[in-house]
C-alpha cells in the first residue's frame, strides 16, 4: 500500500478506495455477493410450510436458524484466531453452502432444525475472520471509512436481493431460492481459496500469554472497560430493532396505512445508503468513541420523537434523526473491536461485540411488542432511554486511553506490504 495522505493530512474516501489492497476489495466482494441472496432468513417459513411443516415447526426450524447465527460468531472468532483468516473464511463459506443447500431435502423437523441451526452458524462465522483482517490490512485512521464501505456492501446487498427473490420466486420457485443462496456462498469460499493470500498471518493465530495460558474469550471478558462498550452495544441493538417490531404497530395503531411504514423504511435505505461513506470521513476523525455516543443518542432522540404527534411529517423527521444517529455511530462500532483489542485475540473482541448484537436483536422485539401492548407509544419513552444509557456506557468504556486510534503505532501499513508481497508472490 501506498500512503499518499501527507502526515497530519485526513484520509479521503477516494484515496482509502484507491489505496486498499486486493485481500481488502475482494473481502468486500465477498461481502456484497453473499448478501445479494442471503434468502433463509425471510423465506425459510414460507419454504417449509408450503412443504408441509406446521407454522410450529417452521418456527422452531427459524429459531434454530437464529441460535446458530448468535453462536456463529463466538465459533468463527476462536476459529480465526487458532486457524488463520484464510481458512476460517473458506471453511465457514464450504459449510454455509453444504447446509443450506441441504435445507431443500431436510425429511422432519428435527433434521431440519440441526441442519437449520448448523446453516446459520457457519453462514456468520466469517465474519469474525473477515472483519480483523480488514483491520488488520487498513490503517488506523482509515478504519472507520473502511467500515463504512463494508456497510455499504452490505445494505447494497440486502437492498437489490429481495429482487433477485421476486424473479426466482416468480419463474423458479423456493428450493432455487435457497440452491443461490448456497451458490454465492460457494462463490466466496472459491473466490477466497484462489485469490485471497494469506502471506504471513502473526496476528491471526492462537498465542500463549506469558504465564503459558492460551488466549481464549477469558481475556476478552476481563477487559472491563470493553465490555462496558459491549453493553452499550447489546442496548443499542435492543433499541436499534423497534424499527422492525414496535414501529409497524405504531404506524398501522396510529391511523396510518403500511405504505407508510414502508416510505419510513425507504427513508432510513436511502439516506444510509446515501450518505454514510460520505460522513465518515469526518466521523474518522473524532475520538471513536465520540460518534458511537453521539449516534446513540441520536438513536434514542428520534425514538423519543415517535412519543409525540403521529402526522405523517413527524414520523418522517423521527425517523430522520434516528437514522443520522445510525450513518454516525455505526461505521464506529464496527471499527472499535478490532481497533482495541490485543493483535491476538482480535477476531474474538469482534465476534465478543458482534454476538451480544445479535442477542439484543433477538429480545429486542419482545420487549418492543410488550411495551407497546402495555403502554401505546410509551414504548418510545422506554426504548428511548435505552438509546441514552447505551451513549453513556460506551463513553465510560472507550474513556480518554482509547480515544485516538491515530495516537496508536499504526501496524497496518506493514501488514498491507506483507500481504501485497505474498499477492505478487503467487
Amino acid at each position: 500500500m501506498t500512503a499518499s495522505t501527507a502526515p497530519g493530512e485526513h484520509p479521503t474516501i477516494l484515496a482509502t478506495l484507491r489505496e486498499m489492497s486486493g485481500t481488502v476489495r475482494i473481502l468486500f466482494l465477498g461481502n456484497l455477493i453473499i448478501n445479494l441472496a442471503a434468502f433463509l432468513n425471510a423465506f425459510l417459513v414460507l419454504f417449509l410450510t408450503g412443504k408441509g411443516f406446521s407454522a410450529w415447526e417452521s418456527g422452531a426450524v427459524l429459531t434454530a436458524l437464529m441460535i446458530g447465527r448468535i453462536s456463529g460468531s463466538a465459533v468463527g472468532g476462536a476459529a480465526a484466531d487458532r486457524f488463520g483468516y484464510r481458512r476460517a473464511i473458506i471453511g465457514s463459506m464450504a459449510a454455509s453452502a453444504v447446509l443450506t443447500a441441504a435445507l431443500v431435502h431436510v425429511p422432519n423437523v428435527w433434521t431440519a432444525m440441526l441442519v437449520a441451526g448448523g446453516a446459520g452458524l457457519t453462514a456468520q462465522a466469517y465474519r469474525p475472520a473477515a472483519m480483523a483482517w480488514l483491520v488488520e490490512l487498513t490503517p488506523k485512521d482509515r478504519q472507520v471509512i473502511a467500515f463504512s464501505v463494508w456497510r455499504l456492501t452490505f445494505n447494497i446487498g440486502t437492498t437489490v436481493g429481495p429482487v433477485g427473490a421476486a424473479l426466482l420466486l416468480a419463474y423458479a420457485s423456493y428450493s432455487a431460492l435457497f440452491y443461490v443462496d448456497a451458490a454465492t456462498s460457494l462463490a466466496f469460499g472459491v473466490i477466497a481459496y484462489a485469490a485471497l493470500r494469506s502471506g504471513p498471518e502473526p496476528e491471526g493465530r492462537a498465542k500463549r500469554t506469558d504465564e503459558g495460558e492460551r488466549v481464549g474469550y477469558r481475556q476478552v471478558f476481563a477487559d472491563r472497560r470493553f465490555m462496558l462498550v459491549v453493553l452499550g452495544l447489546f442496548v443499542t441493538a435492543i433499541a436499534y430493532i423497534q424499527s422492525s417490531a414496535a414501529l409497524p404497530l405504531f404506524v398501522t395503531g396510529s391511523g396510518h396505512t403500511e405504505k407508510v411504514y414502508a416510505a419510513l423504511l425507504s427513508v432510513n435505505g436511502f439516506l444510509v445508503i446515501a450518505f454514510e461513506v460520505l460522513l465518515s470521513k469526518w466521523t474518522q476523525r473524532l475520538p471513536i468513541g465520540l460518534p458511537m455516543a453521539l449516534g446513540m443518542v441520536l438513536l434514542g432522540a428520534g425514538q423519543l420523537v415517535y412519543a409525540g404527534p403521529s402526522s405523517v411529517t413527524v414520523l418522517v423527521l423521527a425517523t430522520a434523526v434516528w437514522t443520522a444517529g445510525e450513518i454516525i455511530a455505526a461505521p464506529s462500532m464496527m471499527a472499535y473491536p478490532g481497533l482495541v483489542a490485543p493483535p491476538a485475540l482480535r477476531a474474538r473482541y469482534i465476534a465478543a461485540a458482534t454476538v451480544p448484537q445479535h442477542v439484543g436483536n433477538a429480545i429486542g422485539p419482545m420487549i418492543g411488542i410488550a411495551a407497546w401492548h402495555a403502554w401505546g407509544s410509551g414504548v418510545w419513552l422506554l426504548t428511548g432511554a435505552f438509546g441514552l444509557v447505551a451513549a453513556c456506557l460506551v463513553l465510560a468504556g472507550t474513556g480518554l486511553p482509547r480515544r485516538r486510534a491515530q495516537d496508536e503505532p499504526d501496524e497496518a501499513p506493514a501488514m498491507a506490504a506483507n500481504q501485497a508481497a505474498a499477492e505478487q508472490s503467487t
